[in-house]
């Protein structure tokens, strides 16, 4: 039980507590009374990644920033952030559809993750890509030292960087996708193939069949299956691009509520237990304060939809299921701040309840205002009703003023009101084990803050101090350089979170180890370093401006669909029927000059055919059993001695050199071909695309009923 000092729990104690309270609400409001304009350029984006699953050392490098830190899990991650997995750890990042897996010994960035493009770099190590489906117009890109892999449809991938960084693999286990090289030559892969780039002219490649995989690829296909039978039980509640869903159904179960709808309740939480209350704050720019949730299911619940206290218990209430929803860092009403210039002043928060308005604490124009309230709030009485009230709240909210007389109703809820120091706030300490304690009924006079807590951060406040002992990681990032197909944009972390884009859209530089495949140098993007959002107003959305339905996976034996002359990325940017059509005169199929020569898969296979000899035997190794706490043990990849990665061109391959744990300076590894201890991944099933539901498409169908469930399980950082 935690002792609290008796100058905060005397008589004396809660009239200074709550005084501070009411200071810090006036002071607040006039340094954050800054007026939100309409310009959407300065909106975050809707959508991040989620630290799903992590094991071992995984360090974080916070965009914006030069120190490494601690990946915490439910960390959301956006443009610009960096992880590094150390000797056997393993990360997952999930996205709204799609999943992103990084081996051991790996280095990985987010280059671009906005609404339409999610950009990764891979300097060293494996990453393995599992995409569900796409809304019209997104792709991903996985940008390497060699090439660029973009893919605009279900699949599922894998991408090996060879030790010295100049030989990249890519394994397509299902599904197509586009391999970009020097001056934007390009060439298809297929699934059932892997192919080995030597350099980034792509005219080096070696293609073979895949007859197996490792480990690795044995976990990403069992998180894909856990993912997938999790995923369609939810959806039946919840717009399938709310991140995080798929925890829901394990830790916790669904009821109707005659009010609410389909409600979300948490299984075996303590007596009291209350939301926004077991995590910490931690700031990521562009939204400043977000809230990090331990709970192993911690994300949805936080970040989408509202919360409720109904017959005696915290439940959660999520937003139409037909619309594409959009991420809040935390979706409370602060009370408090240190703004009064005391460095331990009290901050108070509750969890906005159904129907509230939400109040950015960041640059938000009207539409993303619009967008992050109505995306996530129940729909009882229509959206007319819905749509009335956030227009009320925003003529306050760009004005900086809190609305008057308005009612909360969570905020006499049972251990909804939490309060803790600022210099607690600020250091990323767990709400729970720093309580402050408060008596709410003191507190219900006190206004809530228009534009959020108002705590400065500290170097705690973007991630946890790593452990002394872990490896050595370089300062800044990453030194090895990518090859991109598209400009990265730039990182949110040098700017403010309640500030517009200042000086145009190319007021921040992009990371400075990115080569564009095109010859532009990186500062020429054309969009600036801010990518668009959806800001457009949703009031009178109909079916002509509903997201785009998910696309079929493409059959194996299918053509891709692409003309002669138009570029994959063309597809993004103009309808079909827009495209212009480049007549290629290549007569007995030989290239023009000065034009690339790409040719198909059927020469593909041919060419690859009598290179006999050239991918090495590579021995079988059978699985390690189980350890004693019924967990998977996997064996590392660079445990056994494996040949290295051998050049195309029945070129001789230098003597195999065993793999030796980074340093500060990361040591340059040789390709090392996975063991064979799983079979097969051309086995796996495809990654099924759900078709979302139209947008305002009629009333949400009858929802089944689940009786709640009581059952132990162990709360840590891997979900399994």
């Amino acid at each position: 039980m935690r002792v609290f000092p008796a100058s905060l729990t005397s008589p004396r104690g809660w009239r200074w507590l709550a005084a501070a309270l009411l200071i810090g609400v006036g002071g607040l409001a006039l340094a954050q009374a800054q007026t939100p304009d309409g310009d959407s350029a300065g909106d975050p984006p809707s959508r991040v990644a989620r630290l799903s699953y992590r094991t071992g050392d995984v360090g974080l490098l916070p965009a914006g920033t030069k120190d490494w830190g601690d990946a915490s899990l439910n960390r959301p991650l956006t443009t610009g952030d960096r992880l590094s997995t150390g000797q056997n750890a393993r990360a997952e990042l999930e996205l709204g559809g799609g999943t992103l897996r990084i081996a051991d010994d790996s280095d990985f960035g987010f280059l671009t993750l906005n609404d339409q493009l999610t950009q990764v770099e891979l300097t060293q190590g494996t990453l393995n890509l599992s995409v569900r489906g796409l809304a019209e117009g997104q792709s991903y890109e996985i940008d390497t030292p060699t090439v660029a892999l973009v893919v605009d449809q279900p699949g599922n991938f894998r991408v090996d960087i060879g030790d010295d960084g100049k030989s990249t693999r890519i394994i397509d286990f299902d599904g197509r996708a586009v391999v970009y090289g020097e001056g934007n030559t390009q060439r298809n892969v297929a699934s059932g193939r892997s192919y080995e780039f030597a350099d980034s002219s792509l005219n080096n490649v070696v293609i073979s069949d895949i007859d197996g995989g490792d480990d690795f690829d044995a976990w990403s296909n069992s998180r894909d299956q856990r993912n997938a039978q999790e995923q369609s039980q939810s959806d039946r509640y919840v717009s399938d691009e709310v991140v995080g869903a798929q925890d829901l159904n394990q830790y916790g179960n669904w009821q109707a509520d005659p009010d609410y709808g389909q409600v979300w309740y948490p299984s075996n939480v303590a007596v009291g237990w209350a939301p926004y209350r077991d995590g910490h704050w931690a700031y990521i720019a562009p939204w400043g304060w977000t809230w990090v949730d331990d709970s192993p299911w911690g994300f949805a619940p936080y970040h989408y939809g509202r919360w409720a206290y109904v017959r005696g218990n915290w439940g959660w209430v999520p937003g139409p299921v037909r619309e594409r929803p959009v991420y809040a860092p935390a979706l409370v009403a602060f009370v408090g701040g240190a703004s009064i210039g005391i460095s331990s002043a009290p901050v108070g928060w509750f969890p906005l309840g159904p129907h509230e308005v939400y109040n950015p604490w960041y640059h938000a124009s009207r539409g993303y205002y619009t967008n992050v309230n109505v995306t996530n709030i129940y729909e009882r009485n229509g959206r007319s009703v819905v749509m009335e009230n956030i227009n009320n709240h925003y003529n306050y909210f760009r004005d900086g003023r809190p609305v008057p007389n308005e009612r909360f109703l969570n905020r006499e809820a049972p251990h909804a009101f939490t309060a803790m120091s600022g210099q607690d706030f600020a250091a990323a300490r767990n709400a729970q084990h720093h309580m402050m304690a408060v008596d709410p009924q003191r507190f219900a006079g006190a206004q809530v803050m228009p534009r959020g807590a108002g705590v400065r951060p500290e170097q705690a406040s973007f991630a946890p101090a790593r452990s002394g002992s872990g490896r050595t990681l370089p300062a800044g990032g990453f030194d090895r350089e990518v090859v991109a197909r598209n400009a990265p944009a730039a990182s949110f972390g040098a700017r403010a979170a309640n500030a517009a884009p200042a000086g145009g859209q190319h007021a921040f530089q992009g990371p400075t180890n990115v080569r564009l495949l095109n010859g532009q140098a990186q500062g020429n993007r054309p969009a600036g370093g801010f990518a668009p959002n959806r800001s457009a107003d949703m009031s009178s959305a109909g079916p002509a401006g509903q997201p785009g339905m998910r696309q079929p996976a493409m059959q194996d034996n299918e053509r891709a669909a692409m003309r002669p002359g138009e570029m994959p990325s063309a597809r993004f940017a103009h309808s079909r029927e827009d495209m212009p059509t480049i007549e290629r005169a290549t007569p007995g199929n030989q290239p023009r000059p000065g034009v690339s020569y790409i040719p198909s898969a059927e020469s593909d296979r041919a060419r690859a055919q009598p290179s006999a000899g050239v991918l090495p035997n590579v021995p079988r190794v059978e699985r390690a059993p189980a350890g004693p706490d019924n967990e998977p043990r996997y064996q590392r990849e660079s445990a056994v001695q494996r040949p290295e990665f051998q050049q195309p061109r029945n070129v001789a391959p230098p003597p195999s050199v065993e793999p030796q744990q980074r340093a500060a300076q990361p040591q340059q590894r040789g390709y090392e071909t996975p063991q064979r201890a799983y079979e097969p991944p051309r086995g796996n099933q495809a990654p099924q695309p759900q078709p979302r539901p139209a947008q305002n498409a009629g009333q949400p169908h009858e929802q089944p009923h689940s009786q709640p469930h009581h059952d132990d399980r162990r709360k840590d950082d891997q979900h399994n």
